[in-house]
């Protein structure tokens, strides 16, 4: 796989995991089932190892060679994670909101939504 190659389907998995995160931050969080957040989670982790290990890959390809437009693409996928990371934040506060105004909610629950 070529290093641009890389670069796009970083580009990629980053795109399903934000898309991912602002779904689950539009939900009612009360709506949503276990077994929804359980879907949610495993795919949230799938995702994550999938970039990590596009990560390791384009790392491997960037010291061999030199990539052309490094800092656009670069810049893109930085946008991204920083996107993505603002999210986890964005679901945490609505995590929690919810779990002051309905105790029954469990914490175990919001802790598996946080993981990823």
């Amino acid at each position: 796989m070529f290093a641009e190659e890389i670069l796009i389907e970083i580009d990629a998995t980053l795109d399903s995991l934000i898309r991912n995160a602002e779904t689950l931050k539009g939900a009612d969080l009360l709506d949503i089932s276990d077994i929804e957040i359980d879907a949610f989670q495993k795919t949230q982790e799938s995702l994550l190892h999938h970039l990590l290990h596009m990560d390791e890959a384009f790392e491997t390809k960037r010291k061999n060679i030199r990539i052309p437009n490094k800092k656009s693409a670069s810049y893109k996928i930085q946008e991204k994670l920083e996107r993505f990371e603002k999210l986890k934040v964005e679901i945490s506060s609505s995590i929690e909101r919810v779990s002051k105004k309905h105790p029954i909610l469990s914490k175990r629950r919001g802790k598996r939504l946080l993981k990823s």
